[in-house]
């Protein structure tokens, strides 16, 4: 009997030990206020489970207690426990286990507040990227729009330029047109008062002066017969004179001095490119030409046979000297027209006679011009060549020469008369041809 008291007391004191330890467990933990109120329950229910234990160990210490002293006083009482140390055992277990699923639930909670933080901080980051990303876009977008307006802008300028450009070649055709009209009304009140009033003409003729003599048709008639034999050497004259096959752009040779023995001789070459086709230009050229001595000292040698391209005229004309004073010179002049399949020719021979100081000087004057088209295209229109060649040479009486300085004054004379009338044909030619959009200038040279 004694041993199994003895078995007992160390089996109570060992659930002793334990549950000490499970009660100082309890102590050491304390609920969160702020759990959630199912926890808070649990907790209630730990707590109620643990104060029943402390008072079912205490009743049982007591009893114990009493056990002894009674066994040792009487032995015949019997010691009566509402519980046994396994179903004890047992129900620490079971509060071990809601402990450990408390602080398993505590951690689900913190682990999803954390969740919920990391969520808001991802959500704000989002938000900021996705606000970088749209300003991103929009400054990409104000990157293209840019270039496109400068570009819109830049077309309606260059459109604007244009305009104005062809603005200001409509304003100088009308300009062009309107002298052509009044030139050409001019021309036919001419015309109309020569039909009209032939007498008054040949009064006009007598009062300037300027009458043909036998020696003025001699000479026509002898310039005349020259004509066919001065147009066959128009290849080799050209072909001397050194002028460009197909030239790139138009261009002048100053007139120059040359000698071939005791002869002594001017040259002069032009070329002009012309922006309009063959047939307008060679047309415009012989309408210069036909038009470029029309000055009231004018007689025209009526015993030409081919009237519609030979034209042979007697005139004066003034011509300017270094001093800016005008020298009159008296012109004999025969051009005639040889039009070819590919090209126009027209030739011409000229004697021209100085007067007052330059009394007794002569220039025997040779020209050629040739018109043809070109393989040349500026701007996608035609364009047609334009070369002019011509030859000098002053000549003077042996019995009035004596100042070599007298007779170079009168050759460049000669030769600034042929330059002012080359001027006047590419006038002539400019206003012409003044229909042709194109034909907006051309470059003016020597006699044509």
């Amino acid at each position: 009997m004694e041993t199994m008291d003895g078995n007992r007391g160390i089996d109570d004191a060992s659930f002793l030990a334990d549950l000490d330890g499970f009660l100082h467990d309890c102590d050491v933990l304390h609920p969160s206020t702020d759990l959630h109120p199912a926890t808070t329950d649990l907790l209630q229910d730990s707590n109620q489970l643990v104060a029943e234990t402390e008072a079912l160990l205490a009743s049982y210490a007591t009893k114990t207690t009493h056990v002894h002293v009674q066994q040792d006083h009487t032995r015949t009482s019997t010691v009566k426990t509402t519980k046994t140390p396994e179903e004890l055992r047992r129900e620490l277990k079971n509060a071990q286990a809601a402990k450990r699923r408390h602080r398993y639930r505590v951690k689900l909670k913190n682990e999803r507040q954390t969740l919920q933080e990391q969520e808001k901080t991802l959500s704000e980051e989002l938000k900021t990227l996705q606000s970088a990303r749209k300003k991103t876009r929009t400054i990409q977008e104000n990157s293209i729009a840019a270039p496109l307006w400068k570009s819109i802008a830049s077309r309606q300028m260059d459109g604007r330029v244009v305009a104005e450009e062809q603005e200001r070649r409509l304003k100088n055709a009308v300009a062009s047109r309107a002298k052509v009209i009044q030139e050409v009304n001019e021309m036919i009140r001419q015309q109309l008062c020569v039909v009209n009033a032939p007498d008054t003409q040949e009064m006009a003729k007598e009062s300037n002066g300027v009458e043909l003599d036998p020696d003025d048709i001699a000479l026509f008639e002898e310039y005349l017969q020259d004509m066919d034999v001065v147009y066959k050497q128009t290849d080799e004259a050209f072909q001397a004179s050194g002028v460009e096959e197909n030239p790139a752009a138009s261009y002048k040779v100053e007139p120059r001095w040359k000698r071939d023995g005791d002869l002594e001789y001017f040259e002069n070459l032009d070329v002009s490119l012309i922006p309009s086709s063959f047939e307008r230009t060679s047309s415009a050229m012989w309408q210069a030409m036909l038009h470029v001595h029309r000055q009231k000292d004018r007689q025209h040698y009526r015993g030409v046979t081919d009237s519609e391209d030979t034209i042979a005229v007697k005139c004066r004309i003034p011509s300017p000297k270094e001093t800016g004073e005008r020298v009159d010179m008296l012109i004999h002049l025969v051009t005639k027209r040889f039009v070819e399949a590919d090209r126009m020719i027209i030739v011409w021979r000229a004697l021209t006679e100085g007067d007052d100081e330059f009394a007794g000087m002569h220039s025997d004057e040779t020209g050629w011009c040739v018109v043809r088209s070109t393989s040349t295209v500026d701007n996608g229109a035609a364009t047609t060549v334009l070369q002019t060649f011509t030859r000098f040479i002053p000549m003077t009486i042996a019995t009035t020469f004596g100042n070599k300085t007298q007779a170079d004054q009168f050759a460049k004379l000669v030769v600034t008369s042929g330059e002012e009338d080359g001027s006047e044909i590419a006038r002539m030619m400019e206003s012409l041809l003044i229909e042709d959009p194109p034909m907006q200038a051309i470059v003016k040279g020597g006699k044509f």
